[in-house]
């Protein structure tokens, strides 16, 4: 008999742990289940829910304000995909009728605040922290992209967009045309005449249609037609065009932000400007020859001089991808053949009246330094 009870109770015990056992196990999985799915919908599901930056930023609204002095941020994109081929500022008050353009290199690279960077790390992951405004359609897309390009440049600069215009490539380039020395895009002189053409209101809203319905903009059409009356003060016949101010090392264009702050507040502070006035450009941005490839050829009869210039480039930093003879006339001074023009410019601190020219170079070469006999006299 107590053989018997000692069984049952045995058995009551074993079934009784298994229950416990099966009903934890039960737990923990809806535990782990719960927090699956809430962290779904927190960061998933309002991913793509939300076209505001997927609802985790809300410092962009959805319609864009028409303001006394607006601030457009406009983006061409290409053909084919929504990468970013162009960055324009346009700035225009409604009150003077002054029309401002700033021209902001697509290759800008930057490094953006920690706070932005956490929260678009929570909608992308990949995202670096410092980022290339070319590149960022590689973490956001569509209308995801233009707002994350808004939120970066006034994360960036001191300047609070009053709304955005999205321009296809082919819409763009029958509008602008970009200067080669500079790399200032200004208005196409057959753009600029058909702006002068705009004399009524009607004439405007006519535009402002046909120009809406080529590209993609948070500012309705409605909301265009309140500027006419600046554009008819001014608008075309006061347009200044200028470039963010630093400059370009290597690939990359380093923005000089105190100094493009101070643009900005100028611009939006200035008085109506005189009409007929010349479009004024910023002085052009200086070109860093950090990062970019240099050839040294000796013209001189001097050994080791293209050995030793080599030596003191790189010293300064200077990427001298080979040196050699040079096989034409010797020459007196020094010529710096450069790919584009503002290359080399700070080369010429290390030469005796060294002279600068844009040519044609081999495909791998930037700078081509031809070493003449006044910088061998010392050696």
């Amino acid at each position: 008999m107590k053989n018997r009870k000692k069984k049952v109770g045995k058995i009551f015990l074993r079934v009784f742990l298994k229950s416990c056992v099966c009903i934890g196990l039960f737990c923990l999985v809806c535990g782990i289940s719960y927090k699956v799915t809430m962290f779904y919908y927190e960061n998933v599901a309002e991913v793509e829910g939300n076209p505001n930056l997927y609802g985790l930023l809300e410092k962009i609204e959805a319609d864009g304000k028409a303001e006394t002095i607006s601030k457009n941020l406009i983006l061409v994109t290409g053909e084919d995909d929504e990468q970013i081929k162009n960055i324009l500022i346009e700035i225009f008050n409604n009150t003077t009728g002054n029309l401002d353009y700033i021209t902001v290199p697509k290759n800008l690279e930057f490094t953006m605040s920690y706070e932005l960077y956490k929260k678009l790390a929570t909608v992308n992951g990949d995202i670096p922290q410092i980022i290339r405004m070319g590149k960022i359609h590689k973490y956001f897309q569509g209308e995801g992209m233009y707002q994350c390009a808004q939120i970066l440049l006034e994360d960036l600069l001191d300047i609070s967009f009053s709304y955005y215009t999205v321009i296809p490539i082919d819409v763009y380039k029958e509008m602008f045309v970009k200067e080669k020395e500079s790399g200032i895009q200004i208005w196409k002189d057959s753009y600029k005449k058909q702006m002068l053409q705009l004399t009524t209101k009607e004439k405007y809203e006519e535009f402002f249609k046909k120009y809406c319905d080529k590209v993609k903009s948070n500012l309705s059409y409605e909301k265009k037609c309140n500027y006419i009356s600046g554009y008819l003060a001014g608008g075309p016949k006061q347009v200044v065009f200028y470039k963010v101010s630093g400059e370009n090392v290597g690939n990359v264009f380093s923005i000089a932000v105190e100094e493009t702050n101070s643009l900005i507040h100028q611009v939006l502070s200035n008085a109506a400007y005189t009409e007929g006035q010349k479009v004024k450009h910023n002085k052009k941005s200086k070109v860093s020859s950090v990062g970019l490839s240099v050839e040294i050829l000796n013209s001189t009869k001097v050994n080791g001089l293209a050995s030793a210039f080599q030596n003191k480039l790189a010293e300064q930093g200077m990427n001298v991808i080979r040196i050699g003879n040079y096989t034409g006339n010797t020459l007196e001074k020094t010529k710096i053949i450069v790919k584009e023009e503002g290359y080399g410019e700070d080369l010429l601190a290390y030469f005796k009246d060294a002279e600068i020219e844009v040519g044609t170079l081999s495909k791998d070469v930037e700078i081509r330094i031809i070493l003449g006999n006044r910088d061998g006299e010392e050696m």
